[in-house]
């Protein structure tokens, strides 16, 4: 096996690209939450008023769930774009539901569901999604193709975790 595969298979590979892929992706999520001035309720989350401290819970949190994204969704994006960015974007409005709908009124005492005052926010998670799905295509682990010797008509497909069959042959020595 050489050193540049990683079999796709492998969820420490998967969760660690997807934790590269969170972290760029938090970084452009906080700055749109920064640039709304949403940062400071996260940091309640912790016990934290501080922006540096809201930074570091909302990171922690992106942390986390880049490393669900790969662990959870990594074999079916591996070095493709479109169903990266495809899941990327309901990933992240599923996190802006969990987060901004659901345990940040819970915690700050709003209103639950208030879709009203954070729909713009969507956008921000979306665009955590978006960033988490394209990291981890371009850079995590590859997925390995086959070329088959049956009749494809020269098609290449892949196929995770299946390896062709090979011929022994015959020692003449025997």
């Amino acid at each position: 096996m050489s050193d540049e595969y990683v079999p796709p298979s492998n969820p420490v590979a998967r969760t660690g690209a997807g934790i590269v892929g969170g972290l760029a992706g938090g970084i452009v999520l906080g700055g749109i939450l920064q640039v709304m001035g949403e940062v400071k309720p996260i940091g309640k989350l912790a016990g934290s008023s501080t922006t540096s401290g809201s930074w570091l819970v909302l990171l922690t949190i992106c942390l986390v769930a880049g490393a669900l994204y790969g662990g959870l969704f990594g074999a079916w994006v591996s070095r493709q774009l479109i169903p990266a960015i495809g899941i990327g974007v309901i990933y992240g409005g599923l996190w802006w539901v969990i987060l901004s709908l659901l345990v940040l009124p819970l915690v700050n005492g709003g209103k639950l569901f208030d879709i009203d005052g954070s729909m713009v926010e969507l956008i921000g998670y979306a665009a955590f999604g978006v960033i988490t799905g394209v990291i981890y295509a371009k850079f995590g682990p590859k997925r390995r193709y086959y070329h088959s010797p049956r009749r494809t008509w020269g098609l290449v497909y892949a196929v995770p975790g299946v390896r062709p069959r090979r011929r022994r042959r015959k020692d003449d020595d025997d």
